[in-house]
C-alpha cells in the first residue's frame, strides 16, 4: 500500500481526477503531453505512433486482457521500470480477473488485491540507446523519480470466461490515456524559435502601414489585422513583371475581414467587403478564414461545382478555412474573382 500511495502522490500534481483527464492533458512550458481516446476488442494489439517523438504507444494482447506499453524507434519499452517489477499486479496489465472476486463468481469486492479503472504508468525517455532498464531490486525506479507519467482511465469493458473457477478474461476494452513527459532543451528551443517566427509573422511593420497607405488604403475606416498569417504576402498578381502586395484587413466600423491587394505600389483592391467574386465566394467567405498562402502562376485544379479552372496570368492567393474548404483569388485582366476550390 505504501508504494501505491507513492504513485498516487507522485501523478496527483497532473490529474485532479479521472472526470477531467481530457480537459488537464495539456503540455506546459516544461512538459510535452499526449492524449487518447480509443478502443480494442478481440485477440487484437492497439498501437498508435505518437507526434513528436516517434513512439509508438500499444496495448499488447496477454492471456487475460492486455499489457500497457510505450515503445520508441527502437522497440524498447520506456514503462518497463512501472513498479512492482514482483508479486502484485502492475497497473500496465489490465486482466479481467482484476475486476472479479476470488472466486470469479461476481465483481471484486476489495478481497483480489489489483488495481482498478484508474491505472498509472512510469516511462523514462532516456532509456532510449541504453538496452533497456536493470532494475536493482523487487521494487524497480521509485514512482516519484519517473521523469514520463501516464495515466490511463478504463471507460467500459468486457468481460468473458466468467464462470466460478476460471480466470476472467478481458475481451473489449474502451479508454482514454494521457501521457506527460519533460520536454528536451531542443525541443524548448525549437518552440521558442517557432513562437519568435509566428510573432514575426503576425507584427504589422511601420513599412507595411505605409506601403499600404501610400496605396490608397484608407487607415481611418481599415486596420491592418493579423487574422491570416503571414500578415503580408507578395507575388505577381497580374502577370505584369512588377511585385504586388495583400494584406488582411478589417472594417473598423464592423469589424467585417477581407483583403487589401496594392499592385505594383499604386493600384489598390480592397476585396471581401461586398460583392460575390465568381460563382460561389461571398463577402460572408472571408469572416471565416483563418489560412492564406500564394499559388504561384500554374495550373490550377478542378473546384467542386465550379467550371473549368481559370487559367492564370499571375501569382494567385489561396484562402481558406482550416479541414474544411478553400478558394482561389485571380486576376482576370481587369478586375479579381474567385474560383471555389471545395470543400
Amino acid at each position: 500500500m505504501r508504494l501505491a500511495f507513492k504513485f498516487a502522490v507522485f501523478i496527483g500534481g497532473l490529474f485532479s481526477g479521472t472526470s477531467a483527464l481530457a480537459q488537464e492533458c495539456a503540455p506546459t512550458d516544461e512538459r510535452s503531453a499526449v492524449y487518447l481516446s480509443r478502443e480494442v476488442a478481440g485477440d487484437r494489439d492497439f498501437r498508435e505512433v505518437l507526434e513528436g517523438p516517434r513512439w509508438t504507444f500499444a496495448l499488447t494482447r496477454a492471456p487475460y486482457g492486455w499489457n500497457i506499453q510505450l515503445f520508441d524507434e527502437d522497440g524498447l519499452d520506456l514503462t518497463q521500470m512501472t513498479p512492482p517489477l514482483r508479486g502484485a499486479p502492475n497497473p500496465r496489465e489490465l486482466y479481467g480477473w482484476h475486476f472479479r472476486n476470488a472466486d470469479n463468481t461476481g465483481m471484486n469486492n476489495g478481497e483480489v488485491n489489483a488495481p482498478q479503472k484508474l491505472r498509472l504508468f512510469g516511462f523514462d525517455p532516456a532509456l532510449s540507446g541504453t538496452g533497456g532498464f536493470k532494475p536493482s531490486g523487487p521494487q524497480g525506479v521509485d514512482a516519484e523519480n519517473q521523469p514520463g507519467r501516464g495515466a490511463l482511465t478504463i471507460k467500459d469493458m468486457g468481460l468473458a470466461d466468467l464462470e466460478p473457477g476460471k480466470k476472467a478474461r478481458m475481451n473489449y476494452l474502451k479508454f482514454s490515456v494521457c501521457m506527460t513527459w519533460p520536454k528536451t532543451e531542443r525541443e524548448k528551443n525549437k518552440e521558442l524559435a517557432a513562437a519568435a517566427a509566428l510573432a514575426e509573422a503576425r507584427t504589422v511593420s511601420p513599412e507595411l502601414l505605409e506601403q499600404m497607405g501610400s496605396c490608397g488604403l484608407d487607415l481611418e475606416a481599415y486596420e491592418i489585422s493579423p487574422f491570416l498569417t503571414p500578415v503580408e504576402l507578395s507575388g505577381d498578381f497580374d502577370g505584369d513583371g512588377s511585385f504586388d502586395n495583400a494584406t488582411p484587413i478589417v472594417r473598423k466600423a464592423d469589424d467585417k475581414r477581407g483583403v487589401a491587394i496594392c499592385r505594383a505600389g499604386t493600384w489598390l483592391k480592397v476585396l471581401g467587403m461586398s460583392g460575390k467574386m465568381g460563382k460561389h465566394l461571398v463577402p460572408g467567405y472571408f469572416d471565416s478564414i483563418d489560412w492564406w498562402g500564394l499559388h504561384a502562376k500554374g495550373p490550377v485544379g478542378q473546384g467542386a461545382g465550379e467550371g473549368a479552372p481559370p487559367q492564370l496570368s499571375g501569382d494567385a492567393i489561396s484562402i481558406g478555412k482550416e479541414g474544411a474548404s478553400s478558394a482561389l483569388i485571380y486576376w482576370t485582366g481587369t478586375d479579381y474573382s474567385g474560383y471555389w476550390q471545395g470543400d
